[in-house]
């Protein structure tokens, strides 16, 4: 004779496994991270004129936007699910992935959170009292056709047919109430706000770059620009795809400045997940690549894996690391090595210069050439394996300690115009040109 055994989790056992390795800093990115989703499906390339807005107290956490939405038929087949099912496909450029993210951040915040979202052809609103739906049942028949209660994981939804002050535009409203003592207290604490203010500049400035407004109890939050790349040399660039995984790597020299700045950016889909990283992860300390050293401080390498299934990026569920045993980024890892061996072979050479060393590499920083990270991925360039050195050579670093670097900014179409005119090939001969102009002109001693 042969019987079923039930193999249910139980929600308890659920909620508490989903939520215990997570922090509250990253459950507020995955729900950020759902925004940006909307945002994309929206306009893929700029994000002006969308919003989400954070507000957070010891009493409520609340995250409304404009972002588009979800329709009812992802609430209930994809949002509202413990999981993401086979059949789901995502919107492009989407960086969910297993289908708990939103899930995973109310139930670790409250016992209590609304989820209001508005489409042009839906506009409902869910309500859960966690410890009432712990406690659902639904009546059900077992094999052996006798009536039996098991646990009810649905939620119900009700539509909104009159006019709410949550949602003027298509958009979603969260707001979770009844916080869970430890997330009160720390939502009460400055020092976490500004953690968060921080970690939200840091991963999500991808989306900010692309005109994302962002607004944390209050203070518009604001994009961060890193110097890439020294404008005396080449980086090394190179992209391509390996099963359904775009990638694009650039590496080479950036500014002498905090040695925290140095290393790789590895970003999945427009979001950051590893930042200034210097480990085995990225390639350091195996085979024949060094240990990250401070003589080493002005390498920047940065990487973009983007891909429309994102079960296929070789992301960790908190979105903060790399799968490295994914087979997709031991090749993509190939060329990463392949572009630190070029990039440091010249940082070497540097450092045999003993004291004079930083000398050179201060008169190096002074030639960065800042560029949005956004730009660098979809600026059209010619891919080039090779990284080249600068033209300023190290034997002229006595000579360039009386020079002075002078930079500063202009309207792009009248410096255009200015370059076609003088007859100068670049922005920098046209600085050169301008100041030769001005002291024969002024007739400077």
């Amino acid at each position: 004779m042969a019987g079923l055994i039930n193999g249910n989790p139980t929600k308890t056992f659920f909620i508490e496994m989903i939520t215990r390795d997570i922090s509250i800093k990253d459950a507020i990115l995955d729900l950020l991270d759902n925004s940006i989703d909307g945002a994309n499906s929206i306009n893929s390339i700029n994000y002006e004129g969308l919003y989400i807005e954070i507000t957070l107290s010891g009493e409520a956490f609340t995250v409304k936007d404009n972002c588009g939405g979800f329709s009812l038929e992802t609430a209930k087949k994809y949002a509202f699910r413990f999981g993401r099912p086979d059949e789901i496909i995502l919107n492009t450029g989407s960086i969910g992935r297993f289908g708990v993210g939103m899930k995973r951040a109310l139930f670790k915040m409250g016992m209590n959170f609304e989820v209001e979202t508005k489409t042009d052809e839906n506009h409902f609103q869910i309500d859960v009292d966690v410890q009432e739906w712990k406690n659902k049942k639904a009546t059900v028949k077992d094999e052996n056709e006798q009536t039996i209660e098991v646990e009810d994981w649905n939620f119900n939804f009700q539509f909104i047919t009159d006019a709410t002050d949550n949602l003027e535009e298509n958009g979603t409203f969260i707001q979770v109430t009844n916080l869970k003592p430890e997330v009160a207290s720390i939502f009460n604490d400055t020092e976490f706000l500004g953690e968060l203010e921080e970690d939200i500049e840091r991963f999500l400035n991808f989306s900010l770059e692309k005109g994302l407004t962002i607004i944390l109890n209050g203070k518009e939050l604001k994009k961060r620009g890193i110097v890439l790349f020294n404008e005396e040399s080449k980086p090394y660039l190179h992209e391509g795809e390996i099963n359904g995984v775009k990638f694009r790597i650039a590496a080479g020299l950036s500014h002498v400045g905090d040695p925290k700045t140095s290393g790789w950016y590895v970003y999945c889909n427009d979001r950051l997940v590893l930042e200034e990283d210097k480990s085995a992860a990225t390639g350091w300390d195996t085979s024949n690549i060094p240990k990250w050293h401070v003589d080493y401080v002005m390498f920047k390498g940065v990487l973009f894996l983007d891909a429309e299934d994102t079960l296929k990026l070789p992301l960790t569920t908190t979105k903060k690391g790399i799968d490295t045993t994914s087979e997709i980024y031991k090749n993509v890892l190939f060329f990463m090595r392949e572009a630190m061996t070029s990039v440091l072979g010249f940082l070497k050479e540097v450092r045999k210069l003993g004291n004079e060393a930083n000398d050179y590499r201060k008169i190096l920083g002074e030639q960065e050439d800042k560029i949005s990270v956004s730009d660098l991925k979809t600026v059209v360039v010619a891919a080039s394996r090779t990284f080249v050195r600068p033209q300023i050579s190290i034997d002229v670093i006595a000579e360039k300690k009386d020079y002075v670097r002078i930079a500063y900014n202009a309207d792009r179409e009248i410096a255009n115009k200015a370059r076609n005119h003088s007859g100068v090939s670049s922005f920098k001969q046209l600085g050169e040109y301008t100041f030769d102009y001005y002291t024969k002109m002024e007739e400077i001693n």
